[in-house]
């Protein structure tokens, strides 16, 4: 009998049209999880608009208005996260711990949520999920209605869409299924200490660098 909260071996990408070497590092270094049955699918901004006014129209107008990249992105990745399940990767994360990624996907099939614990948030770079996770879809329907109210204003991207909005979605909703996984138990340095790190690839399974790109308006 097929488990259906499985989280199937998706990994989805949001891309802006500033590539780096670095980013394109980042996105190859998941892209070797082909090998391992994985799939990856590659959004951007355009295919991202096509895909909500299809399958999510009621959040096209948050999606479309957004003051900023992370914005729209942060609303896109929850719902192709929802319709297809999988696992949403920022671009600058690097993955080089395979061995250790495939046993954390398959000890937590039914999808994990980041706790970063320095800001008591809920980390919106990285998470898994099954299809039809109904805290995702619980997420976009709380910014939704703060846009609709016009209280966005009221808030920055990060409280508005991203970490700390999916930490009060969170505590909201008491039905999600995801596993919750300290920041520091997959990435190697935690937002502070990147800034000052010099080696990679020795310790945990990724490391994210925080570019943030996600500040221009795509």
């Amino acid at each position: 009998m097929i488990n259906k909260l499985m989280t199937p071996k998706i990994i989805h990408h949001i891309v802006g049209g500033k590539r780096t070497e670095l980013i394109d590092a980042c996105l190859q270094s998941w892209a070797k999880l082909e090998e391992y049955g994985f799939e990856i699918m590659i959004w951007t901004d355009a295919s991202l608009a096509v895909f909500i006014r299809k399958n999510y129209r009621f959040a096209l107008a948050a999606f479309l208005a957004a003051r900023n990249h992370a914005e729209a992105a942060d609303i896109a990745r929850y719902l192709v996260v929802h319709k297809y399940g999988g696992y949403y990767v920022d671009w600058d994360i690097l993955l080089f711990n395979y061995p250790d990624f495939l046993e954390l996907s398959e000890t937590n099939e039914n999808g994990y949520l980041v706790v970063d614990k320095s800001n008591d948030t809920i980390a919106s770079e990285h998470f898994s999920a099954p299809a039809q996770e109904k805290y995702l879809y619980f997420l976009v329907k709380d910014i939704v209605h703060t846009f609709n109210r016009g209280e966005r204003e009221l808030m920055w991207t990060p409280q508005y869409s991203g970490p700390y909005r999916m930490k009060t979605s969170y505590e909201r909703f008491a039905e999600c299924e995801q596993d919750l996984i300290d920041v520091k138990d997959i990435f190697e340095y935690d937002y502070t200490e990147i800034r000052t790190a010099t080696v990679y690839g020795e310790k945990q399974i990724m490391v994210h660098f925080w570019m943030h790109s996600w500040l221009e308006k795509s």
